[in-house]
């Protein structure tokens, strides 16, 4: 068997938000230079979709299917009944045919233009019935994230909560950028199911595609052998799990729901008698300030739980009482079933990792991702030592250092699990704070 690296979730140009030059060359472009060699499709219900897949896709010996160098997935996302996000995989072009003809009656967008990420409404236990009984896999997306997802704040705490007597259906969870391996073995639901890395990517840019991805150990690149990777059989499997620290996400801590600014707390020696009222507003956070932040924390977290903590910037300058949202971190905390997480002997190692693009960008001290400086050292460095992946993971630091010593040394601290981090929430992702 070999080693194939996979990105197993993205959209297409047909899902609102996403880069109208994402197309299979620009993203076989980014696949080379990341290292990626199984990519999913990304809205393949969608009809304009389908047909330009079915026009470019081969199908080799093994019903693997190919566009150049590349392996791709037939994949789709789907937003059902309650509201929660669902990946789907399928074998096949007849396979996503029967089930978008199943599925048509019960959506009123799955063949509209803008029907990339199609809503049907259907309950989750009925959509699993669904495309499992046709032989497509399914599982929730982000599976954390505050917004259109399976363990979001006052939704469901187990899968049996959610898929009832379909839950055998459920082979897999997506872990969601905010969320990793550590946060997602806190519940004890999950323990008996793969957990998959992926992307979501809305753009071809190498900050996007592929910044969170798996090792597979398979015979070959085809919905068979992922198939039975996830389901662990036949000595496949998923090897590693690649992804951002869940801090880089957009939605790891507390934030109000209104002005998006994240909630922190922050230590201070003076005895604080009223708990919550000292604090300070920036553009992008309201930072609370105790002698305790370790329970004032637990006592803020219930209080936004109930839906009872408001927002004390926009009730300062807005008048209007917007409520704090949990942010992953928090939501885990609260519906866990463990303080620490119980890794089952299944489970595949987690990496944590930053975005090469991210790197240079902090490296630099460029604001931006997209600036031609950060694309173009990028590039270079792509160039001259190798793919993202081996880069980050496990190409020498002496062999990096000869190129940059600054970027080795933040790698080499990413490696060791010694970056601090701005923890991000409320829509804005979190960054690395270095000093070189």
């Amino acid at each position: 068997m070999d080693i194939y690296n996979a990105d197993l979730h993205i959209h297409s140009p047909h899902s609102i938000g996403v880069s109208k030059s994402l197309n299979l060359d620009t993203m076989i472009d980014t696949c080379k230079k990341k290292g990626l060699n199984i990519l999913g499709t990304g809205d393949v219900l969608q009809p304009e979709w389908l047909k330009y897949l079915e026009e470019k896709l081969e199908k080799d010996k093994d019903g693997a299917y190919y566009y150049k160098e590349i392996y791709f997935i037939l994949q789709t996302e789907i937003e059902d009944q309650e509201s929660v996000h669902e990946v789907v995989f399928f074998e096949d072009f007849d396979m996503v045919r029967n089930i978008q003809n199943k599925l048509e009656p019960y959506s009123k967008n799955i063949l509209n233009e803008w029907g990339g990420r199609p809503r049907v409404n259907l309950s989750p236990a009925e959509l699993a019935d669904v495309i499992s009984d046709e032989g497509a896999l399914i599982g929730p997306a982000h599976a954390f994230t505050p917004f259109k997802a399976i363990f979001r704040q006052n939704k469901f705490e187990t899968l049996e909560e959610c898929y009832g007597d379909a839950t055998k259906k459920i082979n897999f969870i997506e872990l969601g950028l905010s969320a990793n391996t550590d946060l997602a073995d806190r519940l004890e639901c999950l323990k008996d199911i793969a957990f998959l890395s992926n992307s979501d990517a809305h753009s071809q840019n190498p900050r996007s595609l592929g910044r969170e991805f798996n090792k597979f150990d398979i015979d070959n690149p085809s919905f068979n052998e992922i198939l039975q990777a996830i389901q662990r059989k036949n000595g496949r499997k998923i090897a590693l799990n690649v992804g951002l620290n869940p801090k880089l996400g957009k939605y790891y801590v507390m934030f109000c729901n209104k002005c998006r600014r994240r909630i922190i707390f922050k230590k201070v020696k003076k005895q604080v008698n009223t708990i919550f009222n000292q604090y300070s507003i920036t553009d992008n956070f309201v930072i609370y300030y105790t002698s305790d932040p370790k329970s004032s924390r637990l006592d803020y977290l219930e209080q936004v739980s109930k839906n009872k903590m408001s927002c004390p910037a926009c009730k300062e300058q807005l008048n209007k009482n917007f409520k704090v949202k949990l942010g992953v971190s928090e939501r885990i905390e609260k519906i866990s079933t463990f303080i620490e997480p119980k890794h089952p002997n299944h489970r595949p190692p987690y990496v944590n990792a930053v975005p090469l693009i991210e790197i240079i960008r902090a490296v630099k001290g460029i604001k931006s991702t997209t600036s031609k400086t950060v694309l173009n050292e990028y590039n270079r460095l792509i160039q001259e030592l190798g793919t993202e992946y081996e880069i980050l993971l496990d190409l020498p630091i002496t062999k990096i250092e000869d190129f940059d010593n600054n970027i080795a040394l933040v790698i080499n601290t990413l490696r060791n699990n010694e970056v601090e981090y701005t923890p991000g929430g409320g829509g804005t992702y979190g960054h690395i704070n270095i000093d070189v």
